[in-house]
């Protein structure tokens, strides 16, 4: 196949390249947005993909699991940062501007950790990106970036086709690399034969898909061009190269891949059937370019971030929602790796993509962060280098090659800011269009990242955010699907069934209205051709057939559906029969689902109807042998059946597919410790508490194998604890639940009961509601008791009364009295980093501690909290911190009083309601100026909150009134 070249620049270049530094590892990453190995594999075996055989001959090969939502720029992200989206802050494709004036694609500005270019550039090595996902605007690194905006053509080739602002940096290369572009009206016929060879018989002003595909070649053409010149004129010990032009191949042309499925149009299949397999040969071609120019003394990567379902497996129908084509997506990418120290011809097992960054960071001998959620893959090196590590990259100073701090922004945040500026009247509201538009997309914003929590097995925090959601939006039913789910995984089995009965209600109402709103348009439609005087009128506008689609999906009513829901809410009621006769009734539309047969498989394990279970687990592993919890299901199977060698086997090929899957270890342990093989068993449980430290019943088994065959009585009692602990806080979470249940206002409508009663100085005692992520760990050595409230409301008063009246405190010296607090601060310095470092709060069990109020979000919901509030009128705690800030000879913040008493109060009100869902958290809210003016009165009722034997009248003699200095 031929390959097009862009103008002034062959995409093979035989000149020297730059001699790397003595000693220095380089590094080739080649990213492959959405290849498969389904695809790939049979290309190999004909000899069409002979750069990726040879690496993979050369090297080591996995597939990598993805995570979820699957969207390339989250995931592209936590490849660049080893860490999941709720810590880099990439939520989706598009995002808010933050002048409020509408909304722009996704930008790195909201990224909010540092990437492994960052990294390398703040130890002196020097990096090439081009067209990583998202990189605009590009940063300031130790080398070059050219940004995924670079390549995008517009307007044809005779007008000018400027660089977009910030593309390139160092900018004095942009008018270099621009002439490396191709426009898609520079190919010739010789370009797109190879993919479309029946090119010619294509009516173009009927059909656009050729000039997708021109497009989509034309772009992936001006990458390599550009990656190329750079490989060959500048510098580099870390070379990145994106390429998104296999996701978009298949996106367009993977309903006409062979074989032909029923529903695609004959003629179109046989115009279009080669487009994919093109594609991917292309980048072979491609990649073999870069392989040669990198020289054999570099290590090349070729991984993507997801599959793309090339078979039976491909869907039909996508729905009509944001990022509706990710339901194509396949949950396993490529991941190959080949050079010096690589192993060869060997096959790697349970790899993710959060293990990239890490793995890179090994290869050049730098420490891996502790915040990072990926491993470096140490079984690919023939000899695996020593690796260390550090508690964050993040705190590491140096120049790293990040946009300035003013630049850096949260966008649903600055979003909120514009809206409270509507509101107050400093600025004009956008147009209502607009304003859809931005609500929109900070709403998709917020769902990815309930998902992302969701995929990390935070289905707590998750729910906050999708009940929000799904109260402004009831009609999207995904929104109370997801919310459903979370409520199963919690075990909010009242919620589960609530939530249930309102999408079954909601969802046949929104249809029946749906039906009557699309023969409405149906109508309008006909009435306006009737009128049309040319044909191009009458023809349907891109809006028409958006609306068309989105009201016919909404239209289809799928009772099974209901069902599989229905037959989720009796499998958490323990109904296991009634469960398998709801989910029986959803297979008759649904028969080659895996997640149903999942769930039908489960009803048959609990009514240990094993033969049952086996054959639906069976069958799900056969629609889809890549799905772990098939594998999950016949170990379990097995282990009932005491086949315990068969249930291992099972349990490794789970693992094989996905690592981070404790339960898989802990069934592998408990399999191998009935084999007799001990020290095995004891390996893989370790493995499922590395990855969920609070699993209980592994502790428990280890207790056992530790006292009964190794003998070690010390190893056994200290499991054992550990086990009980988290038992215990299991069921102190489910009583907090049930207590929940009993005293609080159901979201859904149920009935309502008083709080317990308010005590008294203004306080007011309340049990949290909501279960956290993980609540495994109980009090056994103490609550934390923490005092917070924001800069200047009282904390370190309290903290002084809390010390007086008897009660250990966590604090240190760094921060001595002064005229501010001339009684002391009582703070302890790590605390500041509460956010990355959360390790030293086992410190302050049993004793209290001052956390500000930004700050308590971060707290690990694997502990019990007293939390005393305290608050403190705004127009005083402003004129407090100002006064600080001045005595310290300290510059004010650069906003106005007004705009930090409404940032202020949104933490607060925001941070509250989270609060309000913490079922570990008791919480005493203290107004100061009731402390200053009854101190004893105070000082009772905290002591009664806090359940000990307190010094009251020592807490009331601590305070001052004369120390009340910044009245309103």
């Amino acid at each position: 196949m031929n390959a097009p070249s862009a103008m002034n620049a062959p995409l093979v270049m035989n000149a020297p390249l730059v001699m790397k530094a003595k000693g220095r590892r380089k590094v080739l990453l080649v990213g492959w947005d959405a290849a498969d190995w389904k695809v790939i594999h049979p290309l190999m075996d004909a000899g069409k993909m002979p750069t990726v055989a040879r690496l993979v001959e050369r090297g080591v090969m996995a597939s990598l699991a993805t995570l979820h939502p699957v969207l390339s720029p989250m995931l592209w992200t936590s490849i660049a940062t080893g860490k999941r989206p709720f810590k880099h802050g990439i939520h989706g494709f598009s995002e808010p501007s933050p002048d409020g004036a509408g909304i722009r694609p996704v930008t790195n500005l909201s990224r909010k950790t540092k990437a492994i270019w960052n990294i390398l550039s703040q130890n002196g090595l020097t990096s090439n990106i081009v067209g990583w996902w998202p990189s605009h605007p590009a940063e300031p690194i130790r080398g070059v970036m050219v940004s995924n905006h670079f390549q995008q053509a517009f307007g044809p080739p005779e007008e000018p086709w400027p660089v977009p602002t910030g593309a390139v940096h160092p900018p004095e290369l942009a008018a270099t690399l621009a002439r490396l572009r191709l426009n898609p009206n520079e190919l010739l016929a010789e370009h797109i034969l190879p993919f479309v060879p029946r090119a010619a018989e294509i009516d173009q002003a009927q059909d656009k898909r050729l000039a997708s595909c021109g497009k989509i070649l034309a772009e992936c053409t001006s990458v390599n061009a550009v990656a190329t010149e750079l490989m060959r004129q500048q510098p580099w010990d870390f070379m990145a190269v994106y390429f998104d032009a296999i996701d978009h191949f298949c996106h367009a042309f993977m309903r006409y891949h062979p074989p032909r499925q029923e529903h695609v149009d004959e003629r179109d299949f046989e115009l279009y059937r080669g487009v994919v397999e093109a594609g991917y040969r292309y980048h072979d071609m491609m990649l073999n370019t870069l392989v040669e120019m990198a020289g054999p003394e570099t290590t090349v990567i070729l991984m993507s971030d997801h599959g793309f379902h090339p078979d039976h497996l491909r869907p039909k129908s996508l729905p009509a929602e944001p990022a509706g084509p990710a339901y194509e997506h396949r949950d396993f990418g490529i991941f190959v790796m080949s050079g010096p120290g690589i192993d060869e011809d060997k096959l790697l097992h349970g790899l993710n993509l959060l293990d990239v960054t890490p793995t890179l960071l090994a290869l050049f001998g730098l420490p891996v962060g502790q915040d990072m959620d990926g491993r470096p893959l140490l079984e690919a090196f023939g000899e695996p280098p020593p690796v260390e590590s550090i508690p964050s990259w993040d705190d590491v100073p140096g120049e790293a090659g990040l946009h300035p701090a003013d630049m850096q922004l949260d966008p649903v945040e600055s979003q909120a800011a514009i809206q409270q500026l509507v509101a107050l009247g400093y600025i004009e509201p956008p147009p209502a269009n607009r304003q859809q538009a931005i609500d929109h997309t900070v709403r998709e914003l917020r769902y990815n990242l309930a998902r992302s929590y969701m995929d990390d097995g935070r289905q707590g925090a998750a729910a906050e955010i999708l009940e929000e959601l799904y109260e402004r939006w009831p009609n999207e039913h995904r929104f109370g699907v997801q919310l459903a789910a979370c409520y199963q995984a919690l075990e909010r089995i009242a919620d589960l069934r609530s939530v249930v009965e309102d999408l079954a209600t909601r969802r046949r109402a929104d249809a029946d209205a749906a039906r009557q709103e699309l023969r409405e348009f149906a109508e309008q439609v006909r009435a306006r051709q009737a009128d049309a005087a040319t044909d191009a009128e009458r023809s349907l506008s891109d809006a028409d057939r958006f609306r068309i689609r989105a009201l016919r999906s909404r239209a289809k009513y799928n009772p099974r559906a209901i069902d599989y829901l229905w037959g989720c809410v009796a499998l958490a009621e323990g109904d296991y029969e009634r469960a398998l006769g709801h989910l029986q009734q959803a297979e008759q539309i649904d028969a080659d689902r895996p997640g149903l047969l999942l769930q039908i498989g489960e009803a048959y394990l609990r009514l240990r109807q094993l033969d049952r279970a086996d054959q639906t687990f069976e069958r799900a592993m056969a629609i889809d042998p890549d799905n772990p919890q098939a594998y999950l299901g016949l170990c379990r199977v097995q282990m009932l059946r005491q086949e315990y060698a068969a249930a291992a086997e099972m349990a490794l090929r789970a693992i094989g597919l996905r690592y981070q899957l404790p339960m898989a270890h802990f069934l592998l342990g408990r399999a191998l410790f009935r084999l007799g093989r001990t020290l095995q068993a004891v390996e893989a449980l370790h493995v499922a508490l590395t990855i969920n430290p609070h699993f209980a019943e592994a502790h428990r088994l280890l207790a056992i194998i530790h006292r009964r065959r190794l003998g070690d009585f010390d190893q056994a009692e200290k499991h054992r604890r550990l086990a009980r602990e988290m038992r215990l806080a299991r069921r102190e979470a489910r009583e907090a639940k049930r207590r929940y249940q009993s005293t609080s206002k159901r979201w859904l409508g149920s009935s309502v009961s008083e709080p317990p009663a308010a005590l008294t100085a203004g306080g007011s005692a309340e049990l949290r509601p909501q279960p956290p992520d993980i609540v495994e760990t109980s009090n056994a050595d103490g609550i934390i008791t923490v005092v917070s409230g924001l800069p200047r409301s009282g904390t370190s008063m309290v903290m002084q009364m809390l010390a007086a009246g008897g009660l250990g405190i966590l604090a240190d010296d760094r921060r001595r009295a002064d005229e501010s607090n001339p009684r002391g601060y009582f703070e302890y310095e790590r605390v500041k980093n509460l956010r990355n470092d959360s390790a030293w709060l086992g410190e302050a069990r049993g004793k209290t501690v001052k956390i500000i109020t930004q700050l308590l979000p971060a707290l690990p919901m694997t502990y019990r909290y007293r939390i005393l509030y305290i608050e403190r009128d705004l127009d005083e705690v402003l004129a407090s911190q100002r006064h600080m800030l001045a005595r310290d000879g300290q510059a004010a913040a650069r906003i106005s009083d007004d705009q930090l008493r409404r940032t202020f109060s949104a933490q607060s009100s925001r941070i509250r309601r989270w609060l309000a869902r913490q079922a570990n958290v008791e919480l005493l809210t203290m107004d100061y100026r009731q402390v200053i003016a009854n101190p004893r009165q105070s000082s009772t009722a905290i002591a009664e909150f806090l359940g000990d034997v307190c010094d009251i009248e020592a807490m009331a003699d601590v305070v001052d009134p004369v120390l009340y200095r910044s009245r309103a």
